[in-house]
């Protein structure tokens, strides 16, 4: 993907949100390219025409109803799709709370883009005109806009999530969805992978295969990511020590929690807190 008009956007606010209207030739008929991407996630549901999409290993393209949810770091470089007239999409910017983190796990993503297609026009309708409600809310200057914005953005990624996870459910086998139950309601215990086949009916070898095919990551990575999420909500919500939420998500040595915690955040238990409690000051 090539172009001679780059555009590589600053984002400095915590929330922004706007619709780019890319047509052919005119002022936002352009790429961008952010190989590095950005510290927080962008939400971007294509309403018209086609764009083309790199996730720094492969391009694809996108069309009416296509969402798509960009992770922190993931490469961001897309533009309209050549032989397409136009690509119009709505996108926002956002660093989300603690308590959003959940309504954020997708499950159908290539190097850190989420996917979604709404094949329902109603659903779709809904979402567009949420983004736009959202966009609109951030060009008011009344004190209680940041307020409203937040909240329209929460109850967008809770539909989003509805739609993402209504697409999951019907296609996932039953006792994978069963199983990914069991792990939650036990974090903080050893995961017993021969207690979960039993469970299900399977042979321990047949759910790790099964698990893997469909949810896209080993058993293994599945419950640490939980663990992850959950230690999230207890270091911004709670007082807790570091060494208290590990042991309450299954980690004795605090240290390799630490580390692990780092893998996925880039940040420490610590550096965390203190950044996600001093973010709006």
């Amino acid at each position: 993907m090539q172009d001679n008009k780059i555009r590589k956007q600053p984002f400095n606010s915590a929330l922004l949100a706007d619709i780019t209207q890319s047509e052919r030739g005119n002022y936002q008929d352009f790429l961008i390219d952010r190989p590095e991407g950005m510290t927080g996630f962008m939400l971007q549901l294509t309403t018209f025409g086609k764009g083309m999409v790199f996730d720094g290993e492969r391009i694809f393209e996108v069309e009416r109803g296509q969402l798509l949810l960009f992770s922190p770091q993931a490469v961001q470089h897309y533009q309209r799709q050549p032989e397409s007239q136009f690509w119009h999409y709505k996108w926002i910017y956002f660093s989300p709370k603690p308590q959003w983190l959940k309504w954020l796990q997708w499950r159908d993503s290539s190097a850190g883009i989420y996917q979604l297609k709404l094949q329902d026009n109603q659903h779709l309708q809904e979402i567009s005109q949420l983004f736009s409600k959202i966009a609109d809310e951030l060009n008011e200057n009344q004190a209680i806009s940041q307020e409203l914005t937040e909240s329209l953005l929460e109850y967008l990624l809770i539909k989003c999530f509805s739609a993402e996870q209504t697409k999951v459910n019907n296609s996932l086998d039953q006792r994978i969805v069963q199983v990914c139950s069991f792990i939650n309601e036990q974090l903080a215990e050893p995961l017993e992978i021969d207690t979960l086949a039993q469970q299900v009916y399977l042979s321990s070898s047949r759910l790790s295969h099964l698990f893997k095919q469909q949810m896209g990551v080993s058993l293994v990575q599945y419950k640490e990511m939980q663990r992850i999420t959950e230690a999230k909500k207890l270091l911004y919500f709670s007082n807790m020590s570091v060494s208290t939420i590990a042991k309450s998500i299954g980690y004795d040595d605090a240290l390799y929690f630490s580390k692990v915690f780092k893998k996925h955040t880039a940040l420490s238990p610590i550096q965390f807190r203190h950044l996600e409690r001093n973010k709006n000051l």
